[in-house]
């Protein structure tokens, strides 16, 4: 119902969050009816759509519109962290969310990723500036 009991739910499930994630819970009113079934995909910049070097997230957001591929909302994004199990160490996936839709108390815009290291689970964010850059080898989950 709230990013409140989002955040309880996600340290329930030993899954260690930034400092920024709880900020941005701590204000985050969840809309419900988002909360719809979706099929999540995780997409890599390099092998899935083309990418070569390296791009600014409008870039990649206008890739995925192309693909015909969506963009998650945050709160559909933060519960799937908790269901996603990542396998192998040291690896991060970021969550394709609209820009200025995880907005801190400094206003900072977020996007969140999840990883897998120290035998642990973290969700962690990036920055989600239009000009923010990602590498051929990050990856991002999307829904259809």
């Amino acid at each position: 119902n709230s990013g409140r009991e989002l955040l309880k739910f996600l340290k329930k499930k030993k899954i260690f969050v930034s400092p920024w994630i709880e900020n941005i819970l701590y204000k985050k009113k969840f809309n419900k009816k988002n909360f719809s079934p979706v099929q999540l995909f995780l997409i890599n910049l390099k092998k899935d759509l083309g990418v070569k070097k390296a791009i600014y997230l409008r870039d990649v957001y206008k890739i995925l519109k192309k693909k015909k591929l969506k963009l998650l909302q945050p709160e559909i994004a933060l519960y799937a962290a908790t269901k996603i199990k990542i396998k192998k160490k040291g690896t991060w996936h970021r969550f394709a969310t609209p820009l200025n839709s995880m907005i801190d108390s400094d206003g900072i815009p977020h996007l969140p990723k999840i990883g897998y290291a120290l035998n642990c689970y973290f969700v962690e964010t990036y920055w989600s500036y239009p000009k923010a850059v990602f590498h051929p080898h990050n990856s991002f989950i999307v829904c259809q």
